[in-house]
């Protein structure tokens, strides 16, 4: 017979139930499936913003965005800025410069290459984010992570074959790898920064960043077919950049970044391309090329083997 327990005695822990790990099952399928689809209309929108200039719409997406995120709490956000040590704030600045460098190698890789080989080449962020994570936190790669990313490597190169045909071009595509490449560091870079500020502040911080080093830029990189005041279609679709996937994706990133598991934030990537690759082919008849439907095919492939090979 079981001793009766004394009033102060702790309670033995249970195990989380089933309902209590469904519901964490279903914030993360829930933050994947928002992010995709924020992130899936950002090749698309920059596309629908020519002439405008790369640089140009890189600079007003996270122009856009640090003024709504200061407009909502103007006051939390100073106050968080003037809280932190200066060597922190150095830190966020780094990680809004990481963030304008992969503005702006995307958007203008995007611009020199066809629009389904850049959207395709974005499921390489995953094999980023597992290489930038073991370089930074020393976080070794399962074998399937390490099979996934060599398929996805074999992928790009897939897609790669087919530029010379229409606007698919290799220099575009070579510009869209360098961005992937910095996107890993800037996630990795988020989860160093979480304790340094609140999400909301974190976010209006890092976005303002990105703008002022792309407006320093601006100085000094030519830029080509700049009209002023810029065509209505342009401002449209820099209004829907920096509503959707800067304001939603990205500051779901780095919040996501904070708490869950690399594989489960790098899940985004793959979900852009599918749904890039839908919106780009109903809404502006950019269907991919043969060529290209299969790199793609190989690439998501990889991504997936990557990320469901990832540890816990």
């Amino acid at each position: 017979m079981r001793e009766p327990r004394e009033p102060n005695e702790p309670r033995a822990s249970s195990p989380p139930s089933t309902a209590t790990a469904s519901v964490s099952a279903s914030r993360r399928a829930l933050f994947v499936l928002i992010g995709s689809a924020a992130f899936a209309t950002a090749s698309p929108f920059a596309r629908y913003a020519r002439p405008a200039d790369p640089m140009i719409i890189a600079f007003g997406r996270c122009l856009v965005a640090t003024l709504l995120l200061f407009l909502l709490d103007v006051g939390g956000v100073t106050k968080a800025i003037r809280a932190i040590p200066g060597r922190d704030l150095a830190r966020v600045f780094g990680a809004g410069t990481l963030l304008a460098l992969h503005f702006a190698l995307f958007l203008v890789g995007l611009d020199l290459t066809s629009l389904p080989a850049g959207i395709s080449l974005v499921s390489l962020e995953p094999m980023s984010v597992v290489v930038w994570a073991f370089v930074i936190h020393r976080i070794v790669p399962t074998r399937l992570e390490s099979i996934g990313v060599f398929i996805a490597t074999v992928g790009a190169f897939v897609v790669a074959r087919g530029a010379g045909s229409g606007e698919h071009r290799l220099l575009g595509d070579l510009i869209v790898v360098a961005a992937v490449v910095v996107y890993g560091l800037y996630v990795a870079s988020a989860r160093t920064l979480k304790d340094v500020m609140a999400p909301h502040a974190y976010a209006a911080t890092v976005y303002g960043s990105a703008g002022i080093v792309l407006a320093l830029a601006l100085l000094f990189v030519p830029t080509a077919g700049v009209r002023f005041p810029l065509p209505g279609n342009a401002l449209l679709a820099i209004a829907g950049l920096a509503l959707l996937p800067t304001l939603v994706g990205h500051t779901l990133v780095q919040i996501g970044s904070r708490t869950l598991s690399p594989s489960t934030v790098a899940l985004i990537s793959p979900g852009e391309t599918i749904g890039g690759l839908v919106i780009a082919a109903v809404a502006m008849h950019a269907a991919p090329t043969g060529i290209e439907m299969i790199g793609g095919g190989i690439v998501l492939f990889g991504a997936a083997i990557a990320i469901f090979g990832a540890r816990a």
